[in-house]
């Protein structure tokens, strides 16, 4: 296992390029025994830099703060949140490949959401999608006209352009504690889980908000995987049941990714992933024989089947698996 310190090094690089403000923070803390140590009395799956340096904003570090002051002088507060709190982001620009894979199922579509956080992966067809590629641009509105939320998804080579919006019916998420857009506290935290440079994410994330504001989405606290077979059974049996679980399986310790695996799979309609190449031992093998490609690609899977290479926050689709 990396030490605290290994790991903060590592995001340090890895946010640079996104946030010099988080690369910055980072490298500090990693260099600071006295800081590492205060993280280290933190169970581990709370010492992700992520959630640290969140909740370290959340709790009044200013973007031009001091990391090392403020984690010294504000220790327990910023404890605390960290071990109530998870890194719940909800990105809606996930949406555009899901929006690019139902384009292979007819008739409505039951959605359920499997790591919710406040719901707004739930609303594909809510948001205006445009999608460019080499053989033109896509674009598709909800029924009443195009939305608030314009999102863009760029196509590689030979990536089909999605040319209708999925007709869904019915939609609720799971999420083990959701975010309610009715707490002060919880928006809160999902506008701060926004990185602090990143100004066009955050007016994405407010036009979200104001979408679910207006249809506020069915979410219910549960294990992602003793829960999503119980709310699975509220789903219309006239609609097509899509089980759609964006960056969760990695957040999964491994036996209980196969026994999600499992169960999803045992569940009417249709499962999709959008997760690493190897957090499925068989999803990888499948991935390198139909998509090969880096250890770190996110793959876009139906039924545990690749479909497409995309990238994490599915700006953008960079490969498409090839006819049989």
């Amino acid at each position: 296992m990396s030490s605290t310190a290994e790991r903060f090094r590592r995001f340090a690089r890895e946010a640079a390029a996104r946030s010099p403000i988080y690369a910055g923070w980072s490298a500090a803390i990693a260099d600071d025994d006295e800081l590492l140590a205060l993280i280290d009395t933190l169970p581990v799956a709370d010492r992700q830099p992520v959630l640290v340096l969140t909740a370290a904003r959340f709790t009044g570090l200013s973007p031009r703060g001091d990391v090392r002051t403020w984690l010294e002088g504000e220790w327990d507060e910023v404890a605390a949140v960290a071990r109530a709190r998870a890194t719940q982001t909800n990105d809606p620009r996930r949406t555009g490949p899901l929006v690019a894979a139902l384009q292979g199922v007819d008739g409505p579509i039951a959605l359920l959401e499997v790591g919710a956080s406040a719901g707004l992966g739930l609303f594909a067809d809510r948001y205006s999608h445009v999608f460019t590629g080499p053989d033109g641009e896509s674009r598709l509105d909800p029924i009443d006209g195009p939305a608030e939320l314009e999102l863009s998804c760029a196509l590689g080579e030979d990536v089909p352009l999605p040319r209708r919006m999925p007709d869904i019916v019915w939609r609720a998420g799971l999420d083990r504690s959701p975010l309610r857009l009715d707490r002060v506290d919880d928006e809160r935290w999902l506008r701060t889980l926004i990185w602090p440079e990143e100004r066009a994410r955050a007016a994405q994330l407010d036009a979200a908000i104001g979408i679910a504001r207006e249809h506020p989405p069915h979410l219910v606290a549960g294990d992602a995987v003793d829960g999503v077979a119980a709310l699975a059974a509220h789903a219309p049996a006239d609609a097509t049941l899509i089980v759609w679980s964006p960056v969760v399986l990695v957040s999964l310790p491994p036996a209980e990714r196969e026994r999600f695996a499992a169960t999803v799979g045992a569940l009417p309609g249709h499962w999709l992933s959008l997760d690493g190449r190897r957090v499925l031992h068989d999803g990888g093998e499948r991935a390198d024989q139909a998509l090969p490609g880096a250890d770190d690609d996110v793959v876009l899977t139906v039924d545990g089947h690749p479909l497409a290479i995309v990238s994490p926050h599915g700006e953008r689709i960079e490969r498409w698996v090839s006819p049989a």
